[in-house]
């Protein structure tokens, strides 16, 4: 009969678009958080003295859903020759001999997961002040070795603010610790980063 088939074809209609606003709804687009603002360093240190080499040829991006506000996926990249730790005939050596920035000019940390944070709609419920740990990848001449930040951020709504320490070692990466007159630097390097 003439009304059945309208009401099966009204039933259809609103299965169809109840599965079209659900689909819409699962593709949302994920929001971005770029961070240029921003100064990465490294924290070497030998029998005699301590130092600290920084860059601001830092660029990342964050990204997470728009609905639900989970973390989607991160990475940063940090150009290496322009590290500077006051002491140029040491940055020389470390551009040239040990980091080949003419082969390998940028470091990569790609971020795999965030741990104790909250989710960037639930922020304000936590209070703007965090601390919590980024666990990723990074790659340094193209040897990638996994490596954990413990991280505070400061996420205001608009703008998220993030500082994180760890370590790796040099040899992990291939790199000989360098050496002069029997002194040798220590294996183990202190990383930092700022992240505005």
């Amino acid at each position: 009969p003439a009304g059945s088939t309208q009401r099966n074809f009204a039933k259809g209609s609103l299965a169809l678009l109840l599965v079209l606003t659900c689909s819409t709804a699962a593709l949302a687009e994920p929001k971005t958080l770029k961070f240029d603002q921003s100064t990465a360093a490294y924290k070497g240190k030998d029998a005699l003295s301590a130092w600290t080499g920084t860059t601001k040829d830092v660029n990342g991006t964050v990204e997470y859903d728009s609905q639900t506000g989970e973390f989607i996926k991160g990475e940063v990249q940090v150009g290496l020759a322009s590290i500077d730790s006051g002491n140029g005939v040491r940055d020389a050596r470390m551009r040239n001999e040990f980091l080949q920035t003419d082969k390998f000019p940028t470091a990569l940390f790609v971020v795999k997961k965030i741990e104790n944070f909250p989710k960037f709609s639930e922020w304000k419920q936590w209070g703007n002040r965090q601390k919590g740990k980024i666990i990723g990848d990074l790659t340094i001449k193209n040897i990638t070795k996994p490596v954990t930040f413990v991280a505070e951020a400061i996420y205001t709504g608009k703008e998220l603010k993030v500082t994180g320490t760890s370590k790796v070692k040099m040899t992990d990466y291939g790199i000989t610790p360098p050496s002069l007159l029997l002194i040798t630097v220590e294996d183990s390097v202190g990383l930092e980063f700022d992240a505005l």
